[in-house]
């Protein structure tokens, strides 16, 4: 059910159990990635990726004890933990419209009601627009991060990946389209005219299944296939499939990698820096 997929440690001294540094988490049915940033500087001293089974009998106990077993970052002391819950029922609502008593009702006229799950939002500046990022978490889930985890501060992915194109807003002027890939999926942000038009998860099976996605966002926001960068990162092979499916019908494909200064470790040829871009690229 969990597989380490990757893992990449710097100078262990940096996160031992008798040093203050900061854990960060990605959860979902696909993925489980850690990373831990130091103290000092804030540099990424590690990285874990695990892949999750999205299998009938889904457990996050389960998925816990497995990931306790094979990580060398879990069983650590930190001076804070992050979790970013990905997945995909969430709604983005103009803060004007929005109503914390009636947040899951938001969710249930989206999606239809559920159980099993708890209900959180989180504020979100993007460009000076206030919004609400309104989401489920599994129950389990939930319950696993604060008995784990002394003290915790969750946030939902999309949150933090707004927050970092808003403040890389004066390098993204115009229009673009971000993917950000992984496990069998990707999420796409697209924004025009530096507007937020929509941020949205996907699951594919092929290269063609991420080009008809593309094209009919090109399309449904009108935006060019010749000028208009599209901006990749995550799971992805740089010469594979994909990417050159990609290169036949856009113009502007282009590869993000996080700030190499920040990494206190070296990828490599199979995992280069650009796999862990929407994780690392997070911001709280």
């Amino acid at each position: 059910m969990v597989q380490k997929l990757v893992a990449f440690y710097g100078d262990t001294n940096t996160y031992t159990h008798v040093n203050k540094n900061n854990f960060f988490i990605e959860a979902s049915n696909g993925h489980y990635v850690c990373w831990v940033r130091t103290e000092k500087d804030n540099s990424i001293a590690a990285v874990e990726v695990f892949t999750v089974e999205d299998e009938a009998n889904f457990d996050w106990n389960d998925i816990f004890y497995e990931i306790g077993k094979q990580s060398s970052l879990h069983d650590k002391s930190y001076n804070l933990v992050t979790i970013f819950y990905h997945n995909n029922e969430n709604v983005l609502v103009p803060a004007h419209k929005f109503n914390a008593s009636n947040a899951d009702a938001y969710l249930d006229l989206m999606f239809g009601a559920k159980e099993n799950t708890v209900v959180k939002y989180d504020s979100v500046d993007f460009g000076g627009e206030l919004m609400y990022n309104v989401y489920r978490v599994n129950a389990l889930l939930n319950t696993m991060v604060k008995t784990n985890f002394l003290t915790v501060t969750e946030f939902h992915h999309y949150s933090g990946l707004l927050k970092h194109l808003t403040i890389e807003d004066k390098k993204l002027q115009g229009n673009n389209i971000n993917i950000y890939f992984y496990h069998q999926s990707f999420s796409v942000i697209v924004l025009k005219n530096n507007k937020l038009q929509i941020a949205q998860s996907f699951k594919f099976s092929c290269p063609e299944d991420v080009l008809y996605y593309c094209l009919n966002l090109n399309n449904t926001f009108k935006l060019s296939t010749q000028a208009d960068p599209i901006i990749i990162s995550g799971f992805i092979e740089q010469n594979g499939a994909i990417i050159n499916l990609l290169n036949q019908h856009f113009s502007n494909v282009l590869i993000a990698s996080p700030n190499a200064d920040e990494m206190a470790f070296e990828t490599n040829a199979q995992f280069p820096a650009y796999y862990f871009t929407p994780f690392f690229n997070l911001q709280v």
